[in-house]
């Protein structure tokens, strides 16, 4: 059973397999947790995202994780928000997983994708985490990390999954 933890930190700090860059198309930094994590993990990592020709939204990509804690990184593209592109917001959750097992990673952090300048508000984000971890099943995941950045997500996403059977 995987288990699944809730904490208020940087991302970049949190020591998994993996972890989960909220990206822009082109993969090649930008402001929010896609700047820190660039910041962190070092120039290689641009060189490398460079390679990779960006990404579409919904979809995610694999990196080394450089100069983070992390193995790896994942980056994906989430939508702007409007109530019928959501769809696209889970498709980053489960691409992620999805990659994330291909490469027996045992350990995922997330940020709240979409949630800062692509206008997703944290409550359905939470929601539709919650959604897609119900119905998620892997081998290979053990631990799912949400990383929130404030009080206030911290405190939505606690809420969402105060009943959720782990």
């Amino acid at each position: 059973m995987t288990k699944i933890e809730i904490i208020l930190g940087d991302i970049t700090k949190i020591k998994t397999d993996a972890i989960v860059n909220a990206a822009n198309k082109t993969l090649l930094g930008g402001g929010g947790v896609d700047g820190a994590i660039h910041r962190v993990a070092g120039p290689q990592l641009l060189e490398e995202c460079k390679k990779l020709n960006g990404c579409k939204t919904g979809e995610a990509k694999i990196t080394k994780g450089y100069n983070l804690s992390s193995k790896y990184i994942i980056h994906t593209v989430g939508p702007i928000y409007n109530k019928d592109n959501i769809d696209l917001l889970k498709n980053c959750y489960i691409n992620c997983l999805k990659i994330a097992e291909e490469n027996n990673c045992e350990s995922i952090a997330f940020p709240a994708i979409a949630t800062g300048a692509f206008g997703v508000p944290i409550e359905k984000s939470a929601e539709i985490v919650k959604e897609v971890i119900s119905k998620f099943t892997s081998n290979s995941i053990k631990k799912i990390v949400f990383v929130l950045y404030n009080d206030y997500e911290f405190n939505v996403y606690k809420k969402e999954f105060k009943d959720y059977r782990y």
